[in-house]
Protein backbone atom coordinates (compact mmCIF):
# COMPACT_ATOMS: atom_id res chain seq x y z
CA UNK A 1 0.00 0.00 0.00
CA UNK A 2 2.81 2.97 1.33
CA UNK A 3 4.67 1.78 -2.25
CA UNK A 4 1.62 2.31 -4.33
CA UNK A 5 0.80 5.80 -2.40
CA UNK A 6 4.09 6.26 -3.09
CA UNK A 7 4.45 6.03 -6.68
CA UNK A 8 1.29 7.85 -6.99
CA UNK A 9 3.21 10.84 -5.13
CA UNK A 10 6.09 10.39 -7.58
CA UNK A 11 3.76 10.44 -10.94
CA UNK A 12 1.93 13.16 -9.89
CA UNK A 13 5.14 15.22 -9.39
CA UNK A 14 6.50 14.47 -12.15
CA UNK A 15 3.34 15.35 -14.03
CA UNK A 16 3.27 18.91 -12.85
CA UNK A 17 6.42 19.17 -13.17
CA UNK A 18 6.05 18.34 -17.27
CA UNK A 19 3.16 20.40 -17.07
CA UNK A 20 4.72 24.02 -15.80
CA UNK A 21 7.19 23.29 -18.73
CA UNK A 22 4.66 22.70 -20.92
CA UNK A 23 3.39 26.09 -20.01
CA UNK A 24 6.13 28.33 -19.84
CA UNK A 25 7.10 27.24 -23.15
CA UNK A 26 3.58 27.77 -24.71
CA UNK A 27 3.67 31.25 -22.79
CA UNK A 28 6.69 32.24 -24.47
CA UNK A 29 9.04 35.42 -23.99
CA UNK A 30 7.33 38.43 -23.49
CA UNK A 31 8.35 41.54 -25.88
CA UNK A 32 8.22 45.37 -24.35
CA UNK A 33 5.11 46.14 -25.67
CA UNK A 34 2.93 43.15 -26.64
CA UNK A 35 0.42 41.20 -25.17
CA UNK A 36 0.36 37.94 -23.31
CA UNK A 37 -2.00 35.41 -22.27
CA UNK A 38 -1.28 34.39 -18.01
CA UNK A 39 -3.41 33.16 -15.80
CA UNK A 40 -6.39 33.38 -18.13
CA UNK A 41 -5.75 36.77 -18.36
CA UNK A 42 -4.09 39.23 -21.33
CA UNK A 43 -1.26 41.44 -20.38
CA UNK A 44 0.39 44.05 -21.60
CA UNK A 45 4.02 43.92 -21.11
CA UNK A 46 5.35 47.35 -20.29
CA UNK A 47 8.46 46.60 -19.49
CA UNK A 48 11.40 44.53 -18.32
CA UNK A 49 13.78 45.53 -15.19
CA UNK A 50 16.08 43.37 -13.01
CA UNK A 51 13.66 41.47 -11.41
CA UNK A 52 11.16 40.56 -14.31
CA UNK A 53 8.57 41.73 -16.38
CA UNK A 54 6.19 44.87 -15.68
CA UNK A 55 2.90 44.26 -17.01
CA UNK A 56 -0.48 45.85 -16.77
CA UNK A 57 -3.66 44.33 -17.79
CA UNK A 58 -4.57 44.79 -21.37
CA UNK A 59 -8.28 45.82 -20.63
CA UNK A 60 -9.82 46.07 -17.11
CA UNK A 61 -10.58 44.07 -13.85
CA UNK A 62 -14.46 43.23 -13.91
CA UNK A 63 -16.70 45.57 -12.77
CA UNK A 64 -16.04 49.78 -12.12
CA UNK A 65 -14.97 50.15 -8.37
CA UNK A 66 -14.04 52.42 -6.10
CA UNK A 67 -11.01 53.69 -4.58
CA UNK A 68 -11.88 53.26 -1.34
CA UNK A 69 -14.83 54.71 1.20
CA UNK A 70 -12.44 57.07 3.56
CA UNK A 71 -9.47 58.35 1.66
CA UNK A 72 -7.22 59.21 -1.17
CA UNK A 73 -4.07 57.22 0.04
CA UNK A 74 -3.39 54.22 -1.45
CA UNK A 75 -1.57 52.67 1.24
CA UNK A 76 -5.14 52.68 3.40
CA UNK A 77 -6.97 51.85 0.16
CA UNK A 78 -9.71 49.07 -0.08
CA UNK A 79 -8.83 48.89 -3.26
CA UNK A 80 -5.09 48.03 -2.44
CA UNK A 81 -6.40 45.52 -0.77
CA UNK A 82 -8.34 43.73 -2.79
CA UNK A 83 -5.93 43.23 -5.29
CA UNK A 84 -3.31 42.04 -3.04
CA UNK A 85 -5.41 39.41 -1.74
CA UNK A 86 -8.18 38.26 -4.35
CA UNK A 87 -7.04 39.11 -7.62
CA UNK A 88 -3.60 38.38 -6.73
CA UNK A 89 -4.31 34.72 -5.54
CA UNK A 90 -5.72 34.30 -9.34
CA UNK A 91 -2.00 34.70 -10.09
CA UNK A 92 -0.22 32.53 -7.83
CA UNK A 93 -3.30 30.00 -7.51
CA UNK A 94 -1.92 28.49 -11.43
CA UNK A 95 2.16 29.88 -10.83
CA UNK A 96 2.97 29.55 -7.17
CA UNK A 97 3.55 32.18 -4.71
CA UNK A 98 6.79 33.28 -6.53
CA UNK A 99 5.30 34.55 -9.83
CA UNK A 100 4.77 37.82 -8.73
CA UNK A 101 7.50 39.85 -7.26
CA UNK A 102 6.94 42.99 -4.60
CA UNK A 103 8.03 46.18 -5.34
CA UNK A 104 8.19 49.84 -4.29
CA UNK A 105 5.64 52.08 -5.10
CA UNK A 106 5.65 56.27 -5.23
CA UNK A 107 2.64 58.02 -3.51
CA UNK A 108 3.79 61.60 -4.77
CA UNK A 109 0.73 63.91 -5.31
CA UNK A 110 -0.03 65.39 -8.86
CA UNK A 111 1.16 68.91 -7.00
CA UNK A 112 4.32 67.28 -5.08
CA UNK A 113 3.20 66.18 -1.74
CA UNK A 114 5.38 63.34 -0.06
CA UNK A 115 2.96 62.97 2.81
CA UNK A 116 2.05 59.75 2.06
CA UNK A 117 5.71 58.47 0.99
CA UNK A 118 5.88 55.16 -0.56
CA UNK A 119 4.82 51.11 -0.28
CA UNK A 120 5.74 47.45 -1.41
CA UNK A 121 2.87 46.32 -3.48
CA UNK A 122 2.73 42.81 -5.52
CA UNK A 123 -0.71 43.71 -7.16
CA UNK A 124 -0.84 47.67 -7.41
CA UNK A 125 -1.71 50.51 -10.10
CA UNK A 126 0.24 52.78 -12.21
CA UNK A 127 1.17 56.28 -11.27
CA UNK A 128 1.24 59.47 -13.08
CA UNK A 129 4.59 59.19 -13.82
CA UNK A 130 4.55 55.49 -14.94
CA UNK A 131 1.49 56.34 -17.05
CA UNK A 132 3.86 59.16 -19.25
CA UNK A 133 6.40 56.86 -19.01
CA UNK A 134 4.54 53.89 -20.77
CA UNK A 135 2.24 56.51 -22.82
CA UNK A 136 3.26 55.04 -25.90
CA UNK A 137 2.26 51.53 -25.56
CA UNK A 138 -1.16 52.37 -23.71
CA UNK A 139 -4.14 52.74 -26.31
CA UNK A 140 -7.05 55.19 -24.92
CA UNK A 141 -9.19 53.13 -23.53
CA UNK A 142 -13.54 53.08 -23.78
CA UNK A 143 -13.80 53.87 -19.75
CA UNK A 144 -12.05 56.03 -17.11
CA UNK A 145 -9.04 54.31 -15.20
CA UNK A 146 -7.51 54.77 -11.85
CA UNK A 147 -4.28 55.74 -11.28
CA UNK A 148 -2.73 55.57 -7.25
CA UNK A 149 -1.40 58.85 -7.34
CA UNK A 150 -3.40 61.13 -4.87
CA UNK A 151 -4.23 64.82 -6.39
CA UNK A 152 -3.03 65.96 -3.00
CA UNK A 153 -2.94 65.04 0.48
CA UNK A 154 -4.02 66.80 4.11
CA UNK A 155 -0.92 68.59 3.93
CA UNK A 156 -2.64 70.99 1.44
CA UNK A 157 -6.26 70.44 2.33
CA UNK A 158 -7.56 67.39 -0.15
CA UNK A 159 -7.61 63.91 1.16
CA UNK A 160 -10.84 63.00 -0.94
CA UNK A 161 -9.20 63.11 -5.06
CA UNK A 162 -7.40 60.55 -7.64
CA UNK A 163 -5.76 60.77 -10.43
CA UNK A 164 -7.39 58.87 -13.18
CA UNK A 165 -7.32 58.59 -16.93
CA UNK A 166 -9.98 59.90 -19.42
CA UNK A 167 -11.49 57.76 -22.44
CA UNK A 168 -9.13 60.13 -24.84
CA UNK A 169 -6.12 59.37 -22.39
CA UNK A 170 -6.07 62.61 -20.81
CA UNK A 171 -5.24 63.22 -16.71
CA UNK A 172 -8.88 64.21 -14.59
CA UNK A 173 -9.32 63.82 -10.71
CA UNK A 174 -12.01 61.65 -9.67
CA UNK A 175 -13.09 61.56 -6.03
CA UNK A 176 -12.43 58.23 -4.24
CA UNK A 177 -15.93 56.90 -4.25
CA UNK A 178 -16.42 56.96 -7.25
CA UNK A 179 -16.88 54.01 -9.11
CA UNK A 180 -13.93 53.79 -12.05
CA UNK A 181 -12.28 51.30 -13.95
CA UNK A 182 -9.06 49.22 -12.33
CA UNK A 183 -5.85 48.11 -14.37
CA UNK A 184 -3.65 46.17 -12.40
CA UNK A 185 -0.12 46.44 -12.74
CA UNK A 186 2.97 43.48 -11.64
CA UNK A 187 6.16 42.58 -12.07
CA UNK A 188 6.09 38.60 -13.41
CA UNK A 189 8.80 36.79 -12.28
CA UNK A 190 11.47 36.00 -15.11
CA UNK A 191 11.19 32.05 -13.93
CA UNK A 192 7.41 31.62 -14.85
CA UNK A 193 8.54 32.18 -18.95
CA UNK A 194 11.65 30.30 -18.28
CA UNK A 195 11.85 26.49 -19.00
CA UNK A 196 14.01 24.27 -17.65
CA UNK A 197 15.83 24.16 -21.26
CA UNK A 198 16.39 28.10 -20.84
CA UNK A 199 18.86 27.69 -17.96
Amino acid sequence: MKKNLKYFEDELSRLSKEFTEFKKKHIGKPEIGKAIELAGMEWLILDKTEKGYFAILNGFDGKERTFDSASNNWILSKLRNELNTRFLKKITDEFGEDAVIEFDRDLLSLDGQTEYGHCKDKISMLTVDEYRKYRKFLPNMDKWWWLLTPWSTPANGYSVTNTVVSPSGSFDSSLYLNEIGVRPVCIFSSSIFESENDK
